[in-house]
């Protein structure tokens, strides 16, 4: 009861911080839930030959009723395999010219800004950065999963009005997780036909479903609907079927989507509101040559200090931080001296592991991207593993890591190498509530072309 009762704060990263920094690395937040803020735990829990399973908060994940995905799927065999279908298609490996996708996307989301909200003088013209950020992760997500864009951002809209329906899937899918005996009910045919949504919805995960189905439908109605080299394309290969595919086409634009625009969020706030760091950042980019319109992941990896400060946001910011519970194995554990009884749920907080005092300095709590590059031998490589728990662990871990970063690599670059950015109303930066998810929008900025030195 004590974690529905927070639901409604919307700062469940902050309630969950809250109890671990008051009770420690293993705290009890619900009858047989425990919450831990111990790294170590995290992947003790999701390694590969972890006997710990997934807790029934996953399949509060369900985006339709009766389809899993592989967010959802409990089945530890049947994980394992779909995984393995997708892993290929996640990582990029089987997507054709993947890197200029992305770079046409941002080139588009830098046109967008000069065609329509750039400041000049007294024109002041507000851009909310919240929703143009997702307008372009959006844009690369459906080209990468589909082979075409959905066009958000070339006409400047919610294109299939996904964003106003993430505010309604969002809270309802992790208040299903919270409360598992809601998603018993749909089982009743009268209760699910009364609360479940419908394809002929004008928003919602109705609406969803009903745009994935149809580009899903149009791919199988192909001779060869394999032959394309995106990711639908690869699933298909590697053996997903009709019905999956739609499950985890809705997945991947939930999952490849927002979360990559909450860094890019995060991180901007933080350098704009940072005059040292936004100063050292725009030095780095301005003293690097690229070769390309846009620069290469190759060529953004080899800047410390803008990799210093990406890795210093998504630490402080992280992306997705709902429990995401695991079961102790039904022989129990024995976690630093006390043994836990078989089938607890042990779910982590991030928000509190990812400001850790023993792993990344006494100054955890501020957005300092210096620690990266001050950070020597043995510290650095546990800040780095620390780090990597963003995106999970193990046989739990996001499989499209790698896209996320590339994304990141460049808009940072592109943004603080061609504009001056500041936050339109500092006294009221964006709309930030957390469900375990975030949901973001009004972060109003002020942009300038940046006038060059010669």
């Amino acid at each position: 009861m004590w974690f529905i009762n927070k639901f409604g704060s919307k700062r469940v990263n902050l309630e969950l911080y809250e109890v671990s920094q008051k009770y420690g690395d293993l705290a009890r937040i619900g009858p047989n839930v425990l919450l831990t803020n111990d790294p170590e735990m995290v992947v003790r829990m999701s390694s590969a030959r972890s006997k710990y399973t997934k807790s029934r908060w996953y399949a509060g994940q369900k985006l339709e009723f009766g389809e899993d995905n592989l967010l959802s799927t409990l089945d530890e065999a049947l994980h394992t395999k779909k995984r393995a279908q997708m892993a290929s298609g996640y990582s990029g490996k089987d997507i054709d010219g993947l890197e200029a996708m992305i770079d046409s996307h941002l080139l588009e989301l830098m046109n967008l800004i000069r065609r329509k909200y750039l400041t000049i003088g007294s024109d002041f013209r507000p851009m909310d950065l919240a929703r143009k950020s997702s307008f372009f992760t959006m844009d690369v997500i459906t080209d990468i999963a589909f082979g075409r864009t959905w066009g958000c951002l070339s006409a400047d809209d919610d294109v299939h009005s996904w964003f106003a329906s993430m505010e309604i899937i969002i809270p309802n899918s992790i208040k299903a997780s919270r409360i598992p005996w809601l998603t018993s009910l749909l089982h009743i045919p009268f209760f699910r036909k009364l609360v479940m949504p419908s394809e002929k919805d004008k928003i919602g995960p109705g609406r969803l479903i009903a745009v994935t189905k149809e580009i899903v439908q149009k791919r199988f109605e192909e001779d060869d609907p394999g032959k394309h080299m995106d990711m639908m394309g690869s699933f298909i290969r590697h053996g997903v079927s009709r019905r999956d595919a739609v499950s985890e086409a809705m997945l991947q634009i939930i999952a490849g989507g927002d979360t990559t625009a909450i860094v890019i969020r995060a991180a901007t706030l933080f350098i704009i509101t940072n005059p040292f760091v936004y100063k050292r950042l725009q030095a780095e980019i301005d003293s690097t040559q690229t070769a390309k319109p846009i620069i290469s992941d190759e060529e953004a990896r080899k800047l410390p200090y803008l990799q210093a400060v990406i890795k210093e946001g998504a630490r402080m910011w992280v992306p997705a931080t709902g429990v995401m519970s695991k079961v102790v194995p039904p022989e129990g554990d024995t976690i630093n001296g006390r043994f836990i009884p078989g089938g607890t749920y042990i779910g982590k907080c991030d928000w509190a592991i990812q400001r850790s005092q023993k792993i990344y300095g006494e100054d955890s709590t501020l957005f300092r991207p210096e620690r990266w590059l001050e950070a020597k031998g043995e510290a650095l490589e546990k800040m780095e593993r620390t780090l990597g728990l963003v995106w999970g662990y193990g046989k739990y871990s996001c499989l499209g890591k790698n896209i996320a970063w590339l994304e990141l690599n460049k808009v940072f670059f592109e943004l603080f190498k061609n504009f001056d950015i500041i936050i339109a109303d500092p006294s009221n930066p964006w709309n930030s509530m957390n469900y375990g998810l975030w949901l973001q929008k009004e972060m109003f900025v002020k942009i300038t072309e940046r006038i060059k030195s010669s």
